[in-house]
């Protein structure tokens, strides 16, 4: 069964030179294994991810990206898995590995933007499979530990790991103006504080300090820096922009930050 590129042509080019233009990174050295990132339309978040892939490590054979749900409503602590067993970009299909957690639905991760924006990236990097997750919430800090060794039990030092999530989303647009006026700033502020939280796996404390707020994928972000805390691992606050960037609206704006850890 084969997800197809829903967005492509429309979030991002559906050329494959003008698309490859967008993708294609430079390998550097690294050693990057897990990351957060953001899910909007390439224009917007293209440059971020390609922090990923440029110094993702040689040893990853696999991405699992663990997603939030913008179409479909979701119980807290629920996972949606899929029995695709591959995935169309307009740079080549990709081999896709079911994950065997919660509910299977198709119909949930064929309509995510919050999955596609990445397969471009994982098809021109090739020699890698993808999986996908989506869960849209979390009860506690608890059920995160719950769901993060579930997929443990599923994967293996080979699988890197994606958290899908913009951050921020503010102004009268998202109905969310805490700080009035002077929020660009404020976000920029709080959302940095957040990755870095995320970045030092304080998944908890994290988890507390967006309660309230619109970062969308703060539950596959908990998740993920919680992995990252039973592998081990140690992450840093990577590279951060907005829509602010590109469309030069400080009123009504997403944030976007990256978090990124090193086997």
């Amino acid at each position: 069964m084969e997800r197809y590129a829903r967005f492509a042509g429309t979030w991002y080019p559906d050329d494959r030179e003008m698309l490859r233009r967008i993708v294609d990174t430079e390998r550097q050295s690294g050693n990057t294994v897990m990351g957060v990132l953001p899910h909007a339309g390439l224009a917007y978040s293209g440059r971020l991810i390609r922090t990923f892939f440029a110094s993702l490590s040689p040893s990853v054979r696999r991405i699992l990206i663990i997603s939030p749900s913008h179409y479909f409503y979701l119980r807290p602590d629920s996972l949606i898995s899929s029995s695709f067993t591959s995935s169309e970009t307009p740079l080549g299909n990709i081999d896709t590995i079911p994950m065997g957690l919660g509910e299977e639905s198709e119909r949930c991760i064929q309509a995510e933007h919050g999955v596609e924006m990445f397969l471009p990236f994982i098809a021109a990097r090739g020699g890698l499979s993808v999986s996908y997750l989506i869960i849209s919430s979390l009860s506690s800090y608890e059920a995160a530990g719950r769901i993060a060794g579930s997929i443990m039990e599923r994967i293996d030092d080979s699988t890197g790991i994606i958290a899908s999530s913009d951050f921020t989303h503010y102004g009268r647009s998202y109905g969310y103006m805490p700080y009035g006026s002077d929020g660009y700033g404020r976000v920029a502020e709080h959302d940095g504080m957040v990755a870095g939280l995320l970045a030092d796996n304080k998944a908890e404390e994290a988890l507390e300090a967006a309660e309230g707020g619109t970062i969308c994928g703060i539950a596959p972000a908990v998740i993920t820096s919680e992995i990252a805390r039973m592998r081990g691992l140690h992450g840093h606050a990577g590279d951060h922009a907005t829509s602010a960037d590109i469309n030069g609206d400080r009123m009504d704006f997403v944030s976007y930050r990256t978090v990124l850890w090193e086997a």
